[in-house]
């Protein structure tokens, strides 16, 4: 039970009251509005509106104050800019290493690494920070993921490519919805800054066929988007999903076909890193 405690997960969900919008968050998932301007009908850009501010040391002042002044004297409790020079996100679900010595005292390794500058934790906290947003018809979608989409990915170039999915046209969009584009986007942009050609044949392909390891995260982390329209003029008819089975996008399916492949010469089962379905709002 100790063990299972130390696995760690972050995680966003936002809540829809009438024209309010709250959003809890820890860790470094997001939650992103893509709103339009009067020049959007002219440009078609869109203003991002950031709804959460990671949890992490690099890019978070606040947490790591937070964790100064919770550690006094304690040198490494920041170093590469992470938690005791180890975990990157400063809130999280399960961690228990970094919130219970009863955890870290189950890794005799980590327990030797530590024994001269010690270990004190709490470090990480899985308590959540808010934010609040008015609604208005200015706001057409909400996007929210983990980090992975954003490895490679501004925000900014994440409601673009919403954006992007809307205008694009039929054969274009064939197999894919909202957040299935963004997810190809994200894994086309980790092929071109590590080197394997941003648009070559078959690439989407050779990630999703990649086993987990090292290997694959150090080409790409684990994605998983959703993306949320809004449906301010009716326009969109009532969703009942109980009335029929939501058909998977392409872009799924294939993959799922690959790995049964894969099984049946040996190959084993992966843990799939692609999106789950947008929905209407």
């Amino acid at each position: 039970r100790f063990q299972d405690g130390n696995a760690g997960a972050c995680a966003v969900v936002c809540h829809v009251d009438g024209n309010n919008l709250t959003t809890a968050w820890a860790g470094d998932c997001r939650a992103i509005l893509g709103k339009s301007t009067f020049l959007t009908p002219l440009t078609g850009a869109m203003k991002t509106d950031e709804l959460t501010e990671d949890h992490q040391i690099a890019t978070n002042p606040k947490e790591k104050e937070r964790l100064i002044r919770e550690h006094p004297g304690e040198m490494d409790v920041i170093y590469r800019s992470r938690v005791k020079g180890r975990l990157e996100p400063t809130r999280a679900f399960g961690d228990g290493k970094y919130k219970s010595n009863k955890f870290f005292n189950l890794f005799p390794r980590l327990v030797q690494r530590y024994r001269e500058t010690g270990w004190t934790a709490p470090y990480v906290t899985a308590e959540p920070e808010t934010s609040e947003r008015t609604l208005n018809k200015s706001h057409k979608f909400l996007v929210l993921a983990c980090d992975g989409l954003f490895e490679d990915l501004t925000s900014a170039q994440v409601v673009d490519g919403v954006q992007e999915f809307l205008n694009a046209s039929p054969d274009a969009k064939q197999g894919h919805n909202a957040a299935t584009w963004l997810t190809k986007k994200a894994l086309t942009a980790a092929a071109a800054s590590s080197g394997l050609g941003g648009e070559a044949p078959g690439l989407l392909d050779y990630f999703v066929r990649l086993p987990q390891g090292r290997n694959r995260r150090r080409l790409h982390d684990d994605i998983t988007v959703q993306v949320v329209f809004f449906d301010h003029e009716g326009t969109y008819p009532p969703q009942d999903p109980s009335l029929e089975a939501i058909k998977e996008p392409e872009i799924l399916w294939r993959y799922r076909r690959a790995m049964a492949a894969s099984a049946k010469r040996g190959g084993g089962s992966e843990a799939i890193s692609i999106s789950i379905p947008q929905s209407k709002l």
